[in-house]
């Protein structure tokens, strides 16, 4: 499964990075935003996705749905 975070969307805000129970994600201290730090770690739980405010994080690419909040 491809994780990843669209560097050119994302603004840095940090909330995929709280929200991931598994401390996969971190925010970058130079380019301010945020990566993928263990694309292997990854629990699927689409909390990052889903909590983006600009939709730059794409936890499973060939999904044509977001997930809805459960």
């Amino acid at each position: 499964m491809l994780r990843k975070i669209d560097q050119q969307v994302c603004i840095g805000c940090g909330v995929c990075a709280t929200v991931c129970p598994g401390d996969v994600i971190e925010v970058d201290d130079t380019s301010k935003k945020a990566q993928i730090k263990y694309p292997q770690d990854c629990w699927t739980c689409f909390n990052c996705e889903m909590a983006c405010p600009v939709h730059a994080v794409d936890v499973h690419p060939f999904r044509k749905v977001k997930p809805m909040a459960w």
